[in-house]
């Protein structure tokens, strides 16, 4: 028996209709002359990267980017063949080859870089595109100056490589009381690709912003804007919240496997870091770290049964946890408990999941496990 034959009762829902959604309300940001591509690295952010760019592409978007030649190369055997799909890390020498084969969209920002896909795709006699990557100010990736642009530039054999755009990322597009260094890095980019310009340098997209960019510059958008984290209903900081009419896309539900009372005084969980101070009725779910549960939420974490909020008593486990559910009238096996995701479902607010495991937006959401059964529905 295949173990994909049983299902499971602790999943990841996606709903469709509210990706549907939070696209359209960012292309109400945007003008008619402004691509979105949809970026759907690390497992599209936990929820599905081949589920959600199959229906992105009914929603009219063509475009992603992913970190990895290896979830670029996910995209085109799931058969998304006639997407335009952005790598964000180098590829390795020995994987350019097969880069160019998948026809993915490499990213630049050394000579090096640029000699050895100009090899490659010369010698596969295959056509190749790039884009030139800008480093403004995080350094990590990129070109810091004009004339580095410019030597990774003039090494490309452009009888095979077609440079198809430029790009940077901020590193405070969220940060509503500080935007002078979003202002700075946004003109140290445009100096850069302006001068290249008039060099004589054509680039069809040039792109900068993010899902809080797009948001909060709308003076930055140029050709592409990249949604990440805001397509999937989420803001990175909660001072952005009401900005923009998103919508948490997932929320993460599982069912009560088990239901005890047990007397005062009794330890719970390893390592005996609770104890119950009077009779307590514990619940426990078949849900734990493995599954991408933050371990710090430990005697703290919150979810919710029947309505009401209860408390995570004991350790986080790796495949389960216990719920303090003394409060809660009639709880039975089978119940179904919500942690974080859509409210109007009554999933929790994310950014309370964030704030009591002291953890990201990002982290929670890329650390669901595979294990987690990913369920769509319109």
């Amino acid at each position: 028996m295949r173990g994909d034959s049983m299902k499971r009762e602790t999943y990841a829902e996606i709903n469709l209709s509210n990706l549907a959604h939070n696209i359209h309300s960012f292309k109400q940001l945007l003008s008619s002359d402004t691509a979105i591509t949809s970026v759907i690295k690390a497992n599209g952010y936990g929820h599905g990267a081949v589920m959600i760019a199959r229906e992105l592409t009914e929603l009219g978007i063509n475009r992603f980017a992913v970190a990895l030649g290896q979830e670029g190369i996910e995209l085109r055997e799931a058969g998304l063949t006639d997407s335009s799909i952005l790598i964000f890390t180098p590829i390795d020498e020995a994987n350019v080859a097969e880069a160019i084969r998948n026809q993915l969209t490499m990213t630049i920002f050394t000579p090096a870089q640029a000699t050895i896909i100009s090899q490659q795709a010369r010698k596969l006699q295959l056509p190749a595109t790039v884009h030139l990557k800008v480093d403004t100010g995080m350094a990590r990736l990129g070109v810091r100056s004009l004339e580095e642009a410019v030597a990774t530039l003039e090494a490309l054999d452009t009888e095979w490589i077609t440079v198809e755009g430029i790009y940077t990322h901020f590193a405070n597009g969220d940060d509503l009381d500080h935007p002078e260094y979003t202002h700075q890095q946004f003109n140290a980019f445009r100096d850069i690709f302006e001068a290249l310009e008039d060099q004589g340098y054509r680039f069809t997209f040039k792109h900068c912003c993010n899902s809080s960019a797009t948001i909060r510059f709308p003076d930055y958008h140029l050709d592409m804007v990249r949604i990440g984290l805001g397509m999937y209903g989420y803001n990175t900081d909660s001072s952005m919240d009401g900005m923009l009419d998103i919508r948490p896309i997932m929320t993460i539900k599982s069912h009560i496997a088990h239901v005890k009372t047990v007397p005062a005084d009794t330890p719970v969980s390893y390592g005996w870091s609770h104890y119950t101070k009077e009779p307590t009725k514990i619940a426990t779910l078949a849900l734990g770290y493995a599954d991408g549960v933050p371990r710090s939420l430990s005697n703290g974490g919150q979810f919710k049964v029947r309505g009401q909020i209860v408390p995570i008593i004991g350790r986080v486990c790796m495949d389960q946890l216990m719920l303090d559910v003394s409060d809660v009238e009639e709880v039975a096996v089978g119940d179904t408990v919500l942690w974080f995701g859509d409210e109007t479902i009554g999933g929790l607010n994310l950014e309370d999941t964030c704030n009591m495991s002291n953890h990201y937006h990002y982290e929670v959401l890329c650390n669901l496990n595979q294990r987690l059964p990913r369920i769509y529905h319109s």
